[in-house]
């Protein structure tokens, strides 16, 4: 049976995101206090659904296939994240990204001028392929997110300028945007002039964004375009600026940054943020979420960063 109609197989990013649930339950029940609620919550999460208990059983049997004992908890989560870290090579991150045209590391931002007199900044963990040829001026974002900032093209034909991702095509129209590209959509802001989008399922469906506004893009649909942040590229300058942003947009962002997990819980989830994060600093940017929101940062063997709110 294949993978499309086998509904006891998951998708590679559902698989992943599973065993990251798992993995938190099982640093959360390795402590030496867990408290009942904790364990009411554990067994609410195992019976909403049957893939939970089996994708914990699992990461449990790797948890004591290595002999983990219980009074070494740090330990026990430095051998459960590099457990994750390897889920994350065979599930995350495909080959198309490692053989990339241009890639960047964690925390490096590059510029690049392009034959033609354009430039693109890609963002910390970004790759993309470059592919100009006589007909078009192509940017395929294979991960993260850049700026494009056009240049005039010289050639007799005025090739288009696209970036193209997993889900769909940004046709410049004027000079400068970013693209970002995510494990569930990509987002196209509009810094200067005018950009086309359209999906990869609807390629001559297009809709034309005017500066300052912004477009997400899904399984085949454009939503509907909004309000784009006026701080869209500020990551270009070493720095996030958020005004009542969702912990979760910051903590995703702030990911880019460094290496390991950062993770939270759910009350933690809830709050919201209005600041400047430096993204040169991670351990700074973090110091500066505690001080403004009612939050604990927690490190784990150095790979792992729980947030969580004051008991």
């Amino acid at each position: 049976m294949s993978e499309a109609t086998d509904p006891n197989i998951l998708p590679s990013s559902e698989f992943s995101e599973l065993s990251e649930q798992a993995a938190e339950w099982a640093v959360c029940l390795s402590g030496s206090h867990v408290t009942p609620k904790q364990r009411a919550d554990f067994e609410t999460w195992l019976a909403q659904d049957p893939r939970h208990r089996e994708t914990y059983e699992q990461v449990d049997a790797l948890w004591n296939s290595v002999n983990i004992r219980k009074h070494q908890p740090h330990t026990g989560v430095k051998t459960l994240l590099g457990i994750m870290v390897l889920l994350g090579c065979f599930f995350g991150f495909p080959y198309s990204q490692w053989l990339a045209d241009v890639r960047t590391g964690t925390g490096e931002i590059r510029r690049l001028t392009l034959t033609d007199g354009s430039r693109i900044t890609l963002d910390s963990d970004s790759a993309v392929d470059i592919a100009y040829d006589p007909h078009q001026r192509r940017i395929i974002l294979h991960r993260g997110r850049l700026l494009a900032e056009l240049g005039p093209d010289s050639s007799r034909t005025q090739r288009p300028f696209i970036v193209e991702t997993r889900d769909g095509i940004a046709q410049a129209l004027g000079t400068r945007y970013t693209v970002e590209l995510t494990d569930h959509d990509s987002t196209v802001n509009v810094i200067e002039s005018q950009v086309a989008v359209a999906t990869r399922v609807h390629p001559y469906q297009s809709v034309t964004l005017q500066a300052g506004q912004s477009i997400r893009m899904d399984d085949g649909q454009l939503q509907q375009p909004e309000a784009a942040s006026p701080f869209a590229a500020s990551w270009t300058q070493a720095r996030l600026i958020y005004q009542d942003a969702p912990l979760t947009q910051v903590i995703d962002d702030l990911s880019r940054y460094r290496n390991g997990f950062l993770k939270m819980n759910k009350q933690a989830a809830q709050l919201r943020f209005t600041g400047v994060l430096p993204t040169d600093d991670p351990a700074a940017a973090l110091s500066i979420l505690e001080n403004a929101l009612p939050i604990q940062i927690r490190q784990y063997g150095g790979w792992l960063t729980w947030i969580d709110t004051p008991t």
